[in-house]
């Protein structure tokens, strides 16, 4: 009999991760295409922090489309954990700005949403055993990913307890309810990019891979669209260089996640 970390991916659990994607992908496409007519996000905002919302969202779809078409389910544990906690800050940063998210009603769908997700999570996350590695240890993208972690931990620790510096030091015009939002989604890649950096199997990474270079590759996209919207300041040039450092970084780190590594029985 095959133990639970060595078990292939039950279709619920590809459903559960098809039905985020889907969700990640109607708030994606839809934030870049028309940012004023963006599908499943509650809040009101600029062009540009409506289409940094969807790069986020994009880069979410694309690591759980690439975790649902997982062989085995332990190399859909990043991003179910990942997955769990994102809902979990979302559904924080809705309810500590209730108002301004209700502002044009309650978002039923976002709100149901972010209850149910993470608890669906969490159950499969116990049921399946998944809360370790397969084969933990420091691989040669390690550095890589604890950077990302490192960063985006630091950021999304401002974002969360200080928005109103957040909001002076940021390269564009931003709101401490945006602040709070981007803070959730920094930290759970920082969670993300944590467990990446001691899992050794490219098999396991692979879909955190993807979704990195997604988020940076279409964040640069967005940078360079609303470039006129930038402060030209001191944050906008560490803007710039932190792209550039990850998709240089992500590029080789996504690259690396496809090479063949043999499967233990």
């Amino acid at each position: 009999m095959l133990q639970p970390p060595r078990q292939g991916v039950p279709w619920w659990l590809r459903a559960y991760l098809l039905v985020g994607a889907v969700q990640g992908l109607a708030i994606g496409m839809t934030g870049l295409i028309r940012p004023a007519h963006v599908v499943g996000f509650p809040l009101q905002t600029t062009p540009l922090n409506t289409r940094f919302v969807a790069a986020f969202y994009l880069a979410g779809a694309a690591g759980l489309i690439v975790s649902a078409a997982a062989r085995r389910a332990v190399d859909t544990r990043i991003f179910l954990v990942g997955f769990i906690a994102v809902t979990a800050l979302l559904l924080a940063a809705t309810i500590w700005y209730w108002s301004t998210y209700t502002d044009g009603g309650i978002p039923y769908p976002w709100v149901t949403s972010y209850v149910v997700e993470p608890i669906v999570g969490v159950a499969i996350l116990v049921g399946l055993r998944l809360w370790r590695a397969d084969s933990p240890g420091r691989h040669h993208m390690s550095t890589v990913y604890a950077a990302e972690a490192a960063v985006f931990a630091v950021v999304g620790l401002v974002l969360a307890t200080a928005p109103d510096t957040a909001v002076r030091i940021w390269p564009w015009a931003l709101t401490a309810v945006l602040a709070r939002t981007y803070a959730a989604i920094f930290l759970a890649f920082a969670l993300g990019a944590a467990l990446a950096a001691g899992e050794r199997r490219p098999q396991a990474v692979r879909a955190f891979a993807v979704s990195s270079l997604t988020l940076v590759a279409v964040t640069a996209a967005v940078s360079l669209a609303h470039h006129a919207k930038f402060d030209g300041g001191l944050s906008t040039w560490v803007w710039v260089a932190g792209l550039a450092a990850g998709l240089a970084g992500f590029a080789v780190a996504g690259i690396a996640s496809l090479r063949p590594a043999p499967e233990t029985a």
